[in-house]
């Protein structure tokens, strides 16, 4: 492995210089280190937007198969709800839901930490550099939700078909808003957003699903 030491990576000419070589091992006269090319001279925006949603999407990824139909809740509709075949439900994946906004940050922080400190671009070229690749990332999780949802999805289950079974409530759901309940429908396990016509019912606690809403929200009341 060959050592390359310079005075300062940070300098575009050292640094593509720098990259022309393979194998080559980190070390700078100036006592230069990972944390500084993650955080210094503009990087730390590209870094932190890639660090952050990338957890988040990991963490997004989990919940979808651990949590049934990988909904996430987290105070606002995020919903993985798997679409019904009909055409009219679009909230497996959309451009500007949380999965979308996630999406696009990690390959607007990674292209753009890349093009910073890898090309030796400029911070305004790597921004933009980092727009086209979160359209591509979001093109690509557009691409790869639907493929699992497809392949999750053989013999879809419509959300209307949730109607007059039997569930079970996973998250609160207050007198005015919603909570979700978990729902068995031909031996497959769904999770929905759901309300209670006013009332609050607890978590775990045993519901019957008595209509779909227009919105696609599941209307429950105790069983």
């Amino acid at each position: 492995m060959q050592v390359a030491v310079f005075p300062d990576l940070h300098d575009p000419k050292n640094r593509a210089k720098f990259l022309k070589g393979k194998d080559f091992l980190l070390f700078t006269s100036g006592g230069s280190s990972m944390l500084d090319l993650l955080l210094t001279g503009g990087a730390q925006w590209f870094a932190g937007v890639a660090f952050i949603a990338t957890l988040l999407f990991g963490v997004t990824v989990l919940l979808m198969f651990v949590g049934g139909d990988g909904g996430v809740d987290a105070g606002a509709d995020l919903d993985l709800d798997v679409p019904d075949g009909s055409g009219s439900d679009t909230s497996s994946f959309k451009i500007l839901s949380f999965q979308g906004v996630i999406g696009f940050g990690m390959g607007w922080g990674w292209g753009g930490l890349v093009a910073l400190r890898s090309m030796g671009w400029s911070w305004n070229a790597a921004a933009v550099f980092g727009i086209a690749i979160g359209v591509i990332f979001l093109r690509m999780l557009w691409v790869g939700f639907r493929l699992v949802y497809s392949l999750n999805g053989s013999g879809n289950v419509r959300r209307a078909e949730a109607v007059g079974h039997t569930g079970t409530v996973t998250v609160a759901i207050p007198p005015s808003g919603s909570g979700r309940v978990r729902v068995v429908i031909r031996n497959r396990q769904r999770e929905y957003r759901a309300s209670a016509g006013g009332r609050a019912v607890a978590p775990q606690a045993a519901v019957r699903v008595t209509r779909m809403r227009d919105d696609g929200m599941l209307e429950v009341e105790p069983a």
